[in-house]
């Protein structure tokens, strides 16, 4: 009998110190409850780089639909805007050829780096504002311009990603 008790009073005591740690956290999206629908405009290029602003907006409106928390509506259904603009579009070296030519590139990073402003659709009240960079490496082959054109589309995913992220998941 009283092993019995004392089971029940270990299992009790195990539930009430497990409990804090769970009280915070939240599934789901940390959306206002009135937030359902975004309109994403297409994003202003102010890189050097062309049709830049055509893979980004692209790859956020896909991921914003794979992710599902918000749905992708027409600007006049939206209860938010998503203002984006691209900055930067930057290229490191990253390794170099051993054997050749020490001196020559031969894998870098393109880096995109955009600024958002997420705004409610009738009143334009800034809901939040953010600094986003999506990455992507690739190995530098033939020239650099095909190579960097080929690894875009990559670098606009995680880009959509983090961005999807930002907006989603951090109020």
């Amino acid at each position: 009998m009283i092993g019995k008790w004392m089971a029940m009073l270990f299992g009790l005591a195990l539930v009430l110190l497990t409990l804090p740690g769970c009280v915070g956290y939240r599934l789901g999206s940390t959306l206002p409850p009135d937030v359902k629908a975004i309109y994403v405009r297409l994003f202003i290029n102010k890189c050097n780089e062309p049709l830049l602003e055509i893979d980004t907006t692209n790859a956020t409106i896909a991921e914003f639909q794979k992710d599902g928390t918000l749905r992708i509506v027409p600007r006049g259904d939206a209860d938010v805007l998503l203002e984006t603009t691209l900055t930067a579009m930057t290229l490191t070296p990253l390794r170099y050829d051993q054997v050749t030519d020490k001196t020559k590139p031969n894998e870098y990073r393109l880096t995109l780096h955009v600024s958002f402003v997420l705004k409610r659709a009738k009143t334009r009240e800034i809901m939040t504002e953010a600094s986003v960079i999506g990455e992507s490496t690739f190995p530098f082959v033939g020239n650099l311009n095909s190579s960097k054109r080929a690894a875009i589309p990559a670098a606009s995913e995680d880009l959509a990603k983090r961005i999807v992220e930002k907006v989603v998941e951090t109020w």
